[in-house]
């Protein structure tokens, strides 16, 4: 996978937290008491939430907040690519884990 250099705007957006309106819910699993909510302010939390493997996040939803929030359109639309693939949900978090891993990376590396 690959990813274009991010641009100066994008780097500050990706590396901070948003703010209290622009969060995004994702859910922990719990064995007796079900999906927990988890209100998740930046792409570490996010990335942190899809390395528990009981975890559930709309990929359409963060592809939106990604685009709309991070105005980050390469790697929203990455994210829809994935999230339309005919695989299991497992294997596309893993997928878009990955993407927004690098996009980390690219952002701490370039600064």
């Amino acid at each position: 996978m690959k990813l274009s250099k991010p641009n100066d705007e994008i780097k500050q957006r990706v590396l901070n937290d948003v703010e209290f309106a622009d969060r995004l819910i994702g859910y922990k699993m719990h064995r007796r008491a079900g999906p927990a909510p988890v209100s998740l302010y930046s792409f570490a939390e996010v990335v942190g939430l899809l390395l528990n493997p009981h975890s559930q996040l709309d990929f359409e939803q963060l592809a939106h907040w990604v685009r709309d929030v991070f105005v980050d359109p390469e790697l929203a639309d990455k994210i829809d690519e994935q999230r339309r693939r005919d695989r299991s949900d497992f294997a596309k978090a893993q997928r878009i884990k990955e993407l927004m891993a690098l996009r980390i990376l690219q952002c701490k590396s370039v600064l």
